[in-house]
């Protein structure tokens, strides 16, 4: 069942990060400051939220341009906030709450915290980067009932640096709708790969290597020299 799954996964994930003390050079030197991200979106809205999770003929809404984007805000210790935006459209021949033939768009809006595990392992393997989030969201839908719905969120996801600065990102998450009651019609699942860009933070780069080149800069100590009376 990929609802329980998900959480499950998430709850092991808090588990291990209690658990888990923080890389001793986090303080020193943070992986990045802004993280900037475009995406291809899929939404599976199809009413079955056990069934069908790999059926992307019958239940993944996709189309071949970009529709989500993400700024992301490094914190410390692991921890950063996400904030994404989405906009998406139904396909017809597609499922969306067991119906079919229906045409419309959706817009969703979330806030997500992320925890990423890259402090339990780095430096030793620094291209891998897997991480957990868990927020809350807004979705519109043109075509479906509830039409609008807040939700809370579940997931996780992976970057795969190619560079130091630039990424792939590979991202799902569960969205429960709470009104009008928790588990609703407007539960979906939400998947997003894309291109990630990472802005270094200066001040956490610092190191012993960040010296004044040129020695004269450097003020020298004067000693008074006490002459004899």
């Amino acid at each position: 069942m990929r609802i329980t799954g998900l959480i499950l996964f998430f709850f092991l994930a808090m588990a291990q990060i209690a658990n888990a003390q923080p890389y001793k050079t986090i303080k020193e030197a943070k992986p990045y400051k802004w993280m900037f991200g475009i995406h291809w979106s899929i939404v599976e809205d199809d009413g079955d939220p056990f069934g069908n999770i790999f059926n992307a003929a019958t239940s993944w809404n996709l189309r071949p341009y970009p529709s989500k984007i993400t700024v992301d805000r490094y914190i410390r210790y692991g921890w950063s906030m996400e904030a994404a935006a989405t906009y998406g459209q139904y396909v017809p021949r597609k499922f969306v709450n067991g119906e079919t033939e229906l045409s419309g768009f959706l817009g969703a809006f979330d806030i997500h915290a992320k925890w990423s595990f890259y402090n339990l392992y780095a430096p030793s393997t620094r291209w891998f980067e897997p991480y957990i989030t868990f927020g809350a969201g807004y979705i519109y839908r043109s075509v479906s009932s509830p039409t609008h719905t807040p939700t809370a969120n579940v997931g996780g996801g992976v970057n795969f640096w190619l560079m130091e600065s630039l990424g792939i990102q590979l991202a799902s998450s569960a969205k429960f709708g709470i009104l009008p009651k928790f588990w609703s019609p407007g539960n979906y699942l939400h998947h997003s790969f894309g291109i990630v860009y990472r802005t270094p933070d200066q001040k956490g780069h610092r190191n012993e290597n960040d010296k004044k080149r040129y020695p004269w800069t450097k003020k020298n100590k004067r000693f008074k020299i006490k002459t004899g009376h």
